[in-house]
């Protein structure tokens, strides 16, 4: 910051929090609801009753009145899931795709995963998918009434009681797009409300100590009954919250803050960002380099911060990785990050941040000269406009050949180049040419776009490069060139790949994915592989495919990785004769390996010996008669997450006896040809959430699940789920009725009768009270 900014503005400094503290509760993400509980009844009377044609039911407020926080409690609502056949949640935005938005649509509402192109076809098949059906669908912040005029004729006008919610901060669009009701503004917190939520988000179970309900009070007096703003200031407070002159100081400079700018919430943002400590101001401000509303994959942030050299691993123990995972957490803590998906073991999978925080990352960037955003069209940027280290290009489909055929020149000095394409069809791209000459850059990320076929020969020039992804139809490594600052690889969609012995000279590789790479192991006749250094630092190594004919050459591949911590690993027997296939494939040496992918590609398998590490927590079994290897795994002390996916296995039980994964968490059961599973109590003592995917044979879930005291969900997912919902359903009501209490989730992505659906309703109305 530069002098001038700090005399005008107070700035607040605090000590970095205690990172394993804060992993217990993530303050943006428990969606609090304050003083909207009367509201929140008269809209889902609204949702639940009325008249039987489809309403839209508008609701407005300004950035950081909560009205996404509002929408996801009714969204979320026992009463609300239970009355509608289908659900689907999407975000419009400023700019939006027509083709992505019904895409995310239809997958919610058939759970499905895949894609049609034809935007007209796919808008026609969503609409025939909900006729006749009760369906809820929320079209969360939505800026243009023309996105409404996209998307509202794939939404049938039946006499089913079909609902729709529309959130916005503009009046004019919350009164075009309604139907019979009229919009609903989202009002203030009264001072109460706002004392109310501060406490919650500051203490959270603790309860606010006696010595500090004056001040905190007056804080939230400044807060002006804006819920963002509150939030943003607990975020501050709480890293020294049981200070009450900190307190004070919060409350002053917030009053200084709130005096100079207009927006309460962008100068409240100011604040937060100014009392960061310095090593995670650049890793906020980074994440403007994402387009707006984006679920960001963790995974990727952490690589990028990591490739920028914004973490400092100062901790002998700790991996990078785990350093920026702890400055994620920081940046929660603080509540200027959101927490959008988390994993089966709690980890944060999915981060976002709010509009109102994206903004100033951006106007913040600007004036600091951090980095640039490239929105809109593009051919009207002039090469003054591209000088910066950081730039992110966010295209849509119009605009896109634009770009592509006129090319201008970046900064010399560019450090990061980030693409973010929304458009309908890939528009094929050659950038190389302007990108070989970016002798700084060190994140080069175009997985957005499709590129031309590329070779590693091709970006020798980029020494600094530590961060690549690409997506093209080929990728070649260059026999006598290979990227040795490179830290991530990532390839998408490329066609079969044959590492060079080149590729073992790239030591400081941590995370490799290319889809469909092969090892050439079967010539290695001199040695090659033995003699060459190992990849130490390698940590991710993903769809690596190993013909089973080449023998034991497996292990001389694992043997070069030592630390690897996540593989997925495709075992092919398509080059064998017609047999059945052994393989007894050897892993323990992978001590620090916490996730498998396995995926048997072929013939049928007689897998005999399972040799895993003893830290496994993940696995994932895919293949013709997975389920035989089941006993041979089930000693795995540390196992957390389990998928099985079998289409060959035909038997009419699957018996658990014997069988024990004593800290399972999470059981995946995919395209199993079992009927009947037998008891699991003693089997999962600890699991909490059992997935059903296309089990169509499976008769009922066994009522002993309920009898698993850590049960908490059940997910069935299939298109013939036959008499699987009933038992599930008499499994949650045998929970209510022992232990007095509603603590099993269940979600239904499956399609059923109408017949069938109107007797699950009526048994759902029957046991919640509707209001």
């Amino acid at each position: 910051m530069s002098d001038k900014s700090l005399e005008i503005r107070p700035c607040l400094v605090a000590e970095p929090s205690k990172h394993m503290q804060n992993r217990q509760s993530d303050p943006m993400n428990d969606e609090e609801i304050v003083g909207f509980e009367k509201d929140a009844e008269r809209i889902i009377k609204r949702l639940n009753k009325g008249k039987k044609e489809l309403d839209v039911i508008p609701i407005v407020g300004m950035a950081g009145q909560g009205k996404t926080t509002f929408a996801r409690k009714l969204y979320n609502n026992d009463n609300i899931v239970y009355h509608f056949d289908v659900r689907a949640w999407c975000v419009i935005s400023q700019t939006y795709n027509r083709q992505q938005l019904l895409q995310e649509i239809f997958n919610q509402v058939t759970g499905s995963k895949g894609k049609v192109d034809k935007v007209g076809e796919l808008a026609d098949m969503l609409r025939k998918r909900l006729i006749g059906r009760r369906y809820l669908i929320v079209l969360d912040d939505m800026w243009d009434v023309k996105a409404w005029e996209d998307l509202r004729l794939s939404f049938p006008n039946g006499e089913t009681g079909s609902r729709i919610i529309v959130t916005t901060r503009l009046e004019e669009v919350g009164k075009q797009v309604k139907h019979d009701t009229d919009p609903y503004f989202l009002r203030f917190l009264t001072r109460d409300e706002s004392l109310k939520l501060l406490q919650k988000k500051v203490f959270q179970q603790e309860g606010c100590p006696p010595e500090l309900q004056d001040v905190s009070l007056a804080v939230a007096k400044r807060c002006k009954g804006l819920p963002l703003v509150i939030i943003l200031v607990a975020g501050i407070i709480k890293r020294k919250k049981m200070e009450e002159s900190w307190w004070h100081e919060v409350k002053n400079a917030l009053l200084s803050y709130l005096g100079e700018a207009e927006g309460y919430s962008l100068s409240t943002m100011q604040l937060s960002y100014d009392s960061l400590p310095d090593s995670l101001k650049p890793c906020l401000l980074y994440m403007g380099m994402f387009p707006e509303d984006a679920r960001i994959p963790v995974s990727k942030l952490i690589n990028f911060w990591i490739a920028e050299g914004f973490v400092q691993n100062i901790e002998y123990e700790k991996s990078m990785e785990e350093a920026a995972e702890d400055y994620l957490m920081d940046l929660i803590s603080s509540n200027v990050v959101m927490v959008e998906k988390r994993s089966y073991n709690g980890k944060v999978k999915y981060c976002q941040v709010h509009d109102i925080v994206l903004h100033f990352c951006l106007e913040k960037s600007r004036e600091e000269k951090f980095m640039l955003k490239v929105k809109g069209h593009y051919s009207n940027f002039q090469p003054s406009d591209w000088k910066g280290t950081r730039l992110s290009i966010n295209l849509s489909n119009e605009l896109s050949k634009i770009a592509m055929l006129t090319p201008k020149p970046f900064d010399q000095h560019l450090r990061s180049l980030i693409t973010n394409y929304g458009g309908e069809t890939y528009v094929e791209w050659n950038p190389f040419p302007q990108i070989s000459k970016l002798g700084f850059l060190k994140v080069l990320d175009l997985s957005s776009h499709k590129v031309v076929p590329l070779s590693s020969i091709t970006l020798h020039p980029l020494i600094y490069l530590k961060y690549l992804a690409v997506r093209t139809n080929q990728f070649d490594f260059h026999p006598e060139s290979h990227l040795r600052h490179l830290e991530t690889l990532i390839v998408l969609h490329s066609k079969s790949v044959v590492l060079p012995p080149i590729f073992w000279k790239m030591e400081k590789l941590r995370h490799f994915e290319i889809n469909g790479v092969v090892s050439n192991l079967k010539n290695n006749k001199q040695g090659i592989f033995e003699e060459s250094p190992k990849l130490e630092n390698l940590r991710i190594l993903r769809h690596v495919r190993y013909p089973i004919s080449v023998g034991e050459c497996l292990d001389v591949l694992l043997q070069r990785c030592p630390n690897l911590q996540n593989l997925r690993l495709t075992i092919s027997s398509y080059e064998l004769p017609k047999k059945i296939c052994t393989f007894s494939p050897k892993l323990e040496s992978l001590t620090r390996l916490q996730l498998l992918d396995l995926f048997f590609e072929g013939r049928r398998f007689s897998i005999t010996e399972l040799h895993f590490p003893s830290n496994l927590k993940k696995l994932k079994l895919e293949g013709p008669h997975i389920v035989s290897a089941v006993p041979l795994i089930a000693g795995l002390p540390n196992l957390e997450y389990l998928k099985l996916q079998d289409w060959g296995t035909k038997s009419e039980e699957w018996c658990l006896k014997d069988i024990e994964f004593n800290k399972l968490k999470l059981l995946k059961l995919v395209s199993l040809g079992i009927s009947r599973l037998d008891d699991p109590e003693e089997s999962f003592p600890k699991l909490e959430t059992l997935v059903i995917r296309m089990c169509h044979k499976l008769e009922e879930i066994p009522p002993s699940f309920a009898d698993i005291e850590t049960l908490k969900q059940i997910k069935l997912i299939g298109r013939r789920p036959q008499t699987l919902e009933p038992s599930a359903v008499k499994l949650k009501e045998d929970i209510e009725e022992i232990e007095g209490c509603s603590r099993l989730n269940l979600i239904m992505d499956v399609w059923i009768s109408k017949q069938h659906s109107r007797q699950l309703r009526r048994q759902a109305q029957a046991r919640l009270q509707i209001m």
